[in-house]
């Protein structure tokens, strides 16, 4: 249950070296090897361009939407305003389903 602890004599020279201690085991890849680096010129590269499109194509679409929808309820409308408050939420509920099955897919 106890254990006896052990004296160990080691050299002075040794101990002052540092050398009597077992070597730790380090990782040798950084964690930040695995993400791209973020700074401004990156940020504004034409390389990100495509998603930047995407983002605000996504983001127009939802507000005219919302727009859209506001201005057949207030209008009387209550079907039409149901019927793009159906067709929005199906069309980014399959489009981000189908977003996250192709990115899965192509890792």
């Amino acid at each position: 249950m106890f254990r006896k602890q052990h004296l160990e004599v080691i050299d002075f020279k040794t101990f002052m070296a540092g050398t009597y201690r077992k070597p730790k085991r380090l990782i040798k890849t950084s964690v930040y090897s695995f993400l791209p680096s973020i700074t401004v010129s990156s940020f504004l590269s034409p390389d990100v361009a495509g998603i930047y499109a995407v983002v605000l194509g996504v983001f127009a679409l939802g507000m005219l939407s919302h727009c859209l929808e506001v201005y057949a309820a207030s209008s009387g409308r209550e079907s039409l305003a149901e019927a793009i408050e159906t067709v929005t939420r199906l069309a980014f509920s399959i489009g981000g389903f189908s977003f996250i099955g192709w990115f899965l897919l192509s890792l």
